[in-house]
């Protein structure tokens, strides 16, 4: 008996999936949608291979963690690409619809925000800053708790001998024995993710003020203001610290 085969369909659920975009009649409407649940399914991802980096780390295994972090690079190079496609809209356009949005907010995207805990930027004041359900709260406290990408790391270094983190990062670049290079290797992999990281927050707010100018965001944020504020902050403040101390 011949097995029974899945189809595409079935193995991507492809009917779930394309019905989840709406039909309100603005047509840039159906874009914007979709760019953004994108992002949300590549921050599916990112988290899956931030956490086995993490372990990956807290396992000694350098070489692994390394190719998961490049792999992440790549994948916000995806996800910066995308606001491409958001810069095509006109405003006159995006205000067609922005009313339908009713007050939701990327802001709210509890998948970046995990995103952030995990690598190391936690913040335990975002818990009260915005409607959660039960389960959403559940995982930002579980990502609050656990140990972050940085966390593992720091533990890395001391297991491997060097005194501290802040010791590998100013005297590392200066010439670490041979047997260190592996972690340097890591700390630039690390560097590299962030590097990613500000530059989609920045793709994001140029983005967001094309379209809005300086109004408030949909979520009652400071809209541009506030994301600029956010393209500050970093995931490894020392890997950049350093560079002012060679």
């Amino acid at each position: 008996m011949t097995p029974e085969r899945t189809c595409y369909r079935d193995v991507l659920q492809l009917d779930q999936l394309l019905s989840c975009q709406p039909d309100t009649g603005a047509h840039d409407e159906l874009m914007f949608v979709i760019v953004h649940q994108v992002h949300e399914l590549w921050f599916k991802l990112m988290l899956a291979e931030l956490e086995q980096a993490r372990d990956l780390l807290l396992a000694g295994e350098t070489d692994a963690a390394e190719h998961l972090l490049r792999r992440l690079v790549t994948i916000q190079n995806v996800l910066i690409s995308q606001w491409a496609v958001i810069d095509t809209m006109l405003p006159m356009d995006y205000l067609a619809f922005r009313h339908t949005l009713k007050g939701g907010s990327g802001f709210e995207s509890v998948q970046h925000r995990e995103i952030e805990f995990l690598a190391g930027q936690k913040d335990a004041d975002y818990l009260d800053r915005v409607r959660l359900t039960d389960g959403e709260r559940e995982r930002l406290f579980r990502r609050l708790a656990e140990p972050s990408l940085r966390e593992a790391f720091e533990m890395l270094v001391e297991k491997r001998g060097v005194d501290s983190l802040a010791e590998l990062w100013r005297t590392g670049y200066r010439g670490l024995p041979a047997e260190h290079w592996e972690l340097l290797r890591v700390a630039e992999a690390l560097l590299d993710v962030d590097h990613a990281f500000s530059r989609w927050r920045s793709h994001h707010a140029l983005t967001v003020e094309r379209q809005i100018g300086y109004k408030p965001g949909t979520g009652g944020s400071a809209g541009v203001e506030y994301l600029r504020a956010r393209m500050t902050l970093r995931l490894f403040p020392e890997l950049w610290a350093v560079r002012s101390e060679l």
